[in-house]
Parts: C-alpha cells; sequence; structure tokens
C-alpha cells in the first residue's frame, strides 16, 4: 500500500474561541503524513490570527472570500484535496488522541474505503449555563463490516439514527476518491443544505460496504455556537442564533417534494431532512426503493417528539403537494410512534450503561475539547467495564435523587 495520507478539515466561521483546541487535538495526532485544512467563512474575528499562531507548516488557512452556505464551505475546503483519505470535524469538536494512526490500522486490514466510529461528546462550559465541562465516554470497542444496502434501508425505515452511516462529519474517514466519484456522477460534493446527513446517504450509494467502529475515535463537542443538525434547531430565534445564523446565509434549495413552513424553512424533523438527502442524492443510486412520500409522511409524523405539532401542521401541507392518504398516516404514525419511544428509550438505557460520564469541576476542569480529548483516552485506557459503570450511574443516582 502507497504511503497514507490524512487530511482533516475544520470549517470554521466566527469561532475564534474554541477553534484553536479542536486544531490542537489534530496536531497531537502521532500519525507523520497529515495535513489540516482549516476553511474559514469569510470571519470577522480572529480567526486567522489563532491559526497564525499554530505556526505549523501541517496547517492550510484558506478563506471562502465571501460568505458562503455551510455545503458551499463544506464543497471549497473539499476542491482542496487531491489524494489519500479526509477526516472532517466541527470546529468546537475534535480527534481522540491516535485516531489516525487506528484508522489507518483498519484501512490497511481491510481494505475499505470508509469508516465510521462512535463518538464521545462534551459539553463546553457555558452551554447552557454550566461552569465546567461535561464528558462522555462510549466504553465498546471492536469493529464491524457493514452492508450499505442494509444500513441505508434501516435508516430510511426510521429504525436507527443515521449516525450510523459513514457520515464525512465527526467520526468519518472517507477515501477521497469514492467523494470525487460522487462528484462525477453529480456534479458537485453536496447537493444538500445539511452536507452531513447528505454524506450519510451519497458515500454509501456508491460503495458496497463499510467499516462500523464501536471504539469512539472523535469527541463531538457542544458550545454556545451549536445549532443542531445543519440547524434544525429551534432553541433561538434571536440574530445571533447559530440557527438565525445559519438561514442567513445563500443555502442550497430544500428539495421541492417537501414542502418548507411559512418562514420559507424547512421542516424540524429528522426524518424529514433524511428524505430531503436521499431524494437529493437519487443519481447516485440505482433503486429509488424508498421514494415513497407516503411512508415517509408516516415515518416523520411517528417520530415527531417535541415538535408534534409543527410536524403535524407540516404533513397536512406534504400530503396535499402529493396527493396522500393524511388520515391514513396518522393513525399508522401514532401506531408507531409507541414503538418508537420505547426503543428510544430503550437506547438511551444501553447508551448511558456504555458511557462513563465526567463532570468535571474546580478541582478538574475540562475546559476546552482538547483537554477533554485528553481526559476521554485516559477513561478508554483504563478500560471501564459496564458492569462498572453501572454502579457509577447507581450511585449518581443514589446520590442526586435518592438521597434528596
Amino acid at each position: 500500500m502507497a504511503t497514507l495520507k490524512f487530511t482533516v478539515i475544520i470549517p470554521t466561521r466566527e469561532r475564534s474561541d474554541v477553534l484553536g483546541a479542536a486544531i490542537k487535538t489534530v496536531l497531537a495526532q502521532d500519525f507523520e503524513n497529515l495535513e489540516i485544512i482549516v476553511s474559514d467563512n469569510f470571519s470577522c474575528d480572529d480567526t486567522e490570527s489563532v491559526v497564525a499562531s499554530f505556526n505549523s507548516n501541517k496547517i492550510r488557512y484558506i478563506n471562502t472570500g465571501k460568505r458562503v452556505g455551510m455545503s458551499q464551505n463544506w464543497e471549497f475546503a473539499l476542491s482542496h484535496v487531491s489524494e489519500g483519505w479526509v477526516a472532517l470535524i466541527g470546529d468546537d469538536d475534535g480527534l481522540l488522541p491516535g485516531s489516525l494512526t487506528r484508522v489507518a490500522e483498519i484501512i490497511r486490514l481491510t481494505g475499505t474505503q470508509a469508516i465510521r466510529s462512535a463518538t464521545c461528546s462534551y459539553g463546553w462550559p457555558g452551554l447552557n449555563e454550566a461552569d465546567y465541562g461535561r464528558l462522555g465516554v462510549p466504553l465498546q470497542s471492536g469493529w464491524e463490516k457493514r452492508s450499505s444496502k442494509k444500513w441505508i434501508e434501516s435508516v430510511m425505515m426510521g429504525k436507527c439514527s443515521y449516525t450510523n452511516l459513514p457520515v464525512l462529519y465527526n467520526g468519518g474517514f472517507v477515501d477521497i476518491e469514492v467523494l470525487k466519484n460522487i462528484k462525477s456522477k453529480s456534479g458537485a460534493f453536496f447537493h444538500s443544505m445539511t452536507p452531513d446527513v447528505y454524506m450519510g446517504l451519497a458515500i454509501p450509494s456508491i460503495i458496497p460496504d463499510y467499516i462500523y467502529m464501536f471504539e469512539p475515535l472523535a469527541i463531538n463537542g457542544a458550545s454556545r455556537h451549536s445549532g443542531g443538525t445543519c440547524a434544525s434547531s429551534t432553541k433561538s430565534n434571536s440574530n445571533n442564533s447559530p440557527s438565525e445564523k445559519y438561514y442567513s446565509e445563500p443555502n442550497i434549495p430544500f428539495h421541492d417534494a417537501l414542502p418548507l413552513d411559512k418562514d420559507g424553512r424547512p421542516v424540524f424533523s429528522i426524518q424529514a431532512i433524511i428524505y430531503e438527502s436521499y431524494l437529493q442524492s437519487m443519481c447516485l443510486r440505482e433503486s429509488s426503493e424508498f421514494e415513497n412520500h407516503q411512508k415517509q409522511l408516516e415515518l416523520i409524523l411517528a417520530s415527531s417528539g417535541v415538535n408534534n405539532d409543527t410536524v403535524a401542521k407540516w404533513g397536512v401541507n406534504f400530503a396535499e403537494r402529493h396527493g396522500l392518504n393524511l388520515e391514513k398516516a396518522q393513525t399508522i404514525a401514532k401506531y408507531h410512534s409507541y414503538y418508537h419511544n420505547v426503543f428510544k428509550w430503550l437506547g438511551k438505557v444501553n447508551k448511558n450503561l456504555a458511557t462513563y460520564r465526567v463532570n468535571s469541576d474546580s478541582q478538574c476542569p475540562l475546559n476546552d475539547v482538547y483537554e477533554a480529548s485528553i481526559a476521554a483516552a485516559t477513561v478508554r485506557t483504563i478500560g471501564l467495564s459496564r458492569v462498572k459503570n453501572f454502579f457509577h450511574l447507581m450511585k449518581f443516582v443514589w446520590n442526586r435523587i435518592v438521597r434528596r
């Protein structure tokens, strides 16, 4: 195998307060053939100065030259990569120590063209008024080869999260030749305003299988800048909120099969966003078996959660646009929502039992995602078992709830 190269892309826009820590997690990698591309979406803060302060020949700073949408910034960044493997992380996210070496090992072992890993979670100080950072570390290990067709089906049937697919974001690693193939077939790397979800559907559409790693290789940070999955966030209506900034930018139009709300925005439903990306990536697949508006309406209504009223109103417009049986969809959705909620609850229980949580304090603060990545690697090295973690959780419940 030729010498392997990794390019880690960090798209950013006016987040210099968190960007430096994200860069540090990549520079700390023990893999030599590495380039970091910081793609600045025309920031007005000191982003360029933060990048320059590292004085590293491994970092390449590029600037879009004007304000563009998220997908366009990712497109711009990828256009600067010609060889090797690509990973993309957010500017408040990071890689765990040794991640790239571990990925290279799996590549050589399996010959795969795409890898997706589980991720740690980190809440930055200041998020939800917390004084200190909070960290969650999955304890699982191992990996498996996954059939692209099977896992696309599972996602499109609402059986699992799109993050089980080889998403090119926080924990995703892809051969650039796969992305070039996507571009050659469709004319661009991205055809959706939600680039992470889009890549989750696009990549497995052109490769037969990929590797899923249960051990975390990246850390998913949530800071005051975070806006959720591509801005389907309802947290804030202020002009400075991540969601408002996202929609103020020029975006790739949402697929015209799915109506927008009265404000001209996509419905607040992850299943609808998944379906939109599926439709936008149709040219990459030979089969269109999940292009089923009636079935997707049922799934969207069933998984609406706290946005039930908003999604229900949107469902009326979607049904009218395509002549769908809304009453049938509502009945089936009501039936499936019970199972959806049960499996969602069971999934959370299983995740909690398999996750070690670190709530930092003044004695041992986790001030940024770089410090959190070191702590996560330490937890993984200790090798805490599910049983130990179970008693850790029981102690937490006892101290915080039972003894109150």
